[in-house]
């Protein structure tokens, strides 16, 4: 299958990269910087290209599906924002629509404690790239994250519809595992999941779904 991958700038993304080539995937690879293509190919990526000056449309041609990490680093540090641009969510889910991607996957930006129901628009913003996704005829998965922590991942998580605390974390190893996976999972299609460190094997979570 080939796979572009959109926000591969931490770990996370790294990750998602050096798993799907280990499966055999073709990934393409989206990077912000021309530093980060000798490392992105030596995880395992095929093809890398720049996002400046590139049209997603034309990169995601003759790609079988997208994974879009939205919301890899809701930290940096210890708290700062990492604003996510939004338009360009939504610009992909377009182009996947007019391109013939069928398979969607998205790392949201919407952290599962975040209520629907808000009525912030921080969260309504948030909120607009998962309700177009559903909407369009896509083979979809959203993953909304615990934290994400630069912690060895053991390969186990528990996957709920809402997160039981705000404090729950999730090592980046695993979500992106959880991501690929998603990726390989019919039962994943047209689900919205929270996911975060716990006891249940990630295939196993998603199977169960």
């Amino acid at each position: 299958m080939r796979v572009l991958v959109i926000g591969t700038y931490d770990l996370t993304g790294e990750h998602v990269v050096k798993l799907l080539a280990e499966k055999q995937h073709e990934t393409v690879a989206m990077a912000g910087s021309e530093n980060r293509v000798e490392e992105l190919k030596r995880l395992g990526a095929a093809e890398v290209v720049l996002t400046n000056g590139n049209d997603v449309f034309n990169v995601m041609s003759g790609c079988d599906a997208v994974i879009y990490l939205g919301g890899a680093s809701p930290r940096t540090g210890e708290s700062k924002p990492i604003l996510i641009d939004h338009q360009l969510v939504v610009d992909c889910i377009q182009s996947a629509v007019r391109c013939g991607v069928k398979r969607f996957v998205l790392l949201s930006a919407l952290r599962g404690e975040e209520s629907d129901a808000s009525g912030s628009g921080t969260t309504e913003a948030k909120q607009m790239p998962e309700e177009l996704l559903r909407q369009e005829d896509l083979d979809y998965t959203i993953i909304r994250p615990g934290i994400p922590v630069d912690k060895p991942g053991n390969g186990k998580v528990t996957v709920a519809k809402t997160l039981m605390d705000e404090e729950d974390e999730i090592p980046k190893e695993d979500l992106a595992s959880v991501l690929v996976e998603a990726l390989e999972t019919e039962k994943a299609i047209g689900k919205t999941i929270t996911v975060t460190s716990g006891e249940t094997p990630i295939g196993q979570a998603l199977a169960e779904l």
